[in-house]
């Protein structure tokens, strides 16, 4: 098989990050040519590796290297999708030591190119990659959180482990830039969680501790009924100051990264804290819809980072 070229893996991720991540695409294209390829290139990689845990079979993007020709089409069961992250993982060692052959089938995929190239160029530690897989495995292996610290744990490896590797692509020189990267990524997955509940509860997940619905006297069938129950908007403003406290706690960050890849952090990050917000507002929302932000507000932060970006060296 021929290998692709590392040109065209890295139009194919970008092509990726464009269809798939529009929230992010256009901050991305803030940064400098080089650290945005390797940006489209971390998200291609998580991207493909969330769908392998969660997406219909017959809906995953096609990922060379993998075996897919013995599962269901319609929905697998948890070892056939724990056998396409195990095969995952070993493609990832494949490609990122470059010992891949060029006869391998994970050389027929576009991704593993552009990774290999990015992992080298930004020094990105493989360990980052190994955690982000076991979130994907601890996703079908558990949907109940007995307690924030387990919480923690699986927000760090689906999200603070994909700010973690950014840095590494966005440049930073205090180690401090690490541990608040991790709490960046933790302030975003809890946004996510709140953001999600709805559609969480239709597919039997339960992210909120059980140690928190206990502490407001609920529980899980509680959110799914029609009812507002007593208690369960304070429930809801005390996962909201959690999340805001997290982004609080992580507010230096952009200080700490390389000045270019600053106007994306900041794009990335408002994107998340004006959906925290708009929970706030009315937080029972988030059990009947998804809040979100509309094309045009998110096209907004993006004008006005840009625009940020570009008188700061006046001011300067």
């Amino acid at each position: 098989m021929t290998q692709p070229s590392l040109q065209s893996s890295y139009r194919y991720c970008h092509q990726l990050m464009r269809t798939a991540a529009r929230n992010f695409y256009y901050g991305m294209r803030l940064l400098p040519p080089a650290k945005r390829n390797g940006m489209y290139t971390l998200y291609s990689y998580m991207r493909l590796c969330d769908d392998l845990a969660d997406a219909p079979l017959d809906q995953i993007i096609p990922t060379g290297g993998l075996n897919q020709e013995n599962l269901t089409t319609s929905d697998s069961t948890k070892s056939q999708r724990r056998q396409l992250l195990d095969q995952w993982r070993q493609r990832t060692h494949l490609a990122i030591s470059g010992s891949t052959s060029a006869s391998s089938e994970v050389d027929a995929h576009p991704l593993w190119p552009a990774l290999a190239d990015t992992v080298q160029r930004f020094s990105i530690p493989l360990s980052l990659f190994e955690d982000a897989i076991d979130g994907q495995l601890q996703d079908l292996e558990q949907n109940r959180y007995d307690t924030f610290a387990e919480l923690y744990r699986y927000c760090y490896r689906v999200a603070s482990t994909v700010g973690i590797a950014a840095l590494y692509i966005w440049g930073f020189s205090d180690p401090q830039a690490l541990k608040l990267a991790e709490y960046r990524g933790i302030a975003m997955q809890l946004t996510n969680i709140l953001r999600d509940i709805r559609e969480d509860i239709a597919r039997d997940r339960q992210y909120l501790p059980q140690e928190d619905l206990a502490r407001f006297n609920l529980s899980w069938p509680d959110l799914a009924s029609p009812q507002v129950r007593p208690h369960l908007i304070d429930l809801l403003y005390f996962q909201i100051h959690r999340a805001r406290s997290y982004y609080e706690q992580s507010a230096e960050l952009e200080n700490l990264i390389c000045p270019d890849a600053r106007p994306t952090l900041t794009v990335m990050t408002n994107i998340y804290r004006r959906i925290l917000e708009r929970i706030s507002a009315d937080p029972q929302r988030v059990l009947w819809q998804r809040v979100r932000l509309s094309p045009l507000e998110k096209l907004s932060v993006v004008i006005n980072q840009t625009w940020q970006a570009h008188i700061a060296p006046l001011r300067a």
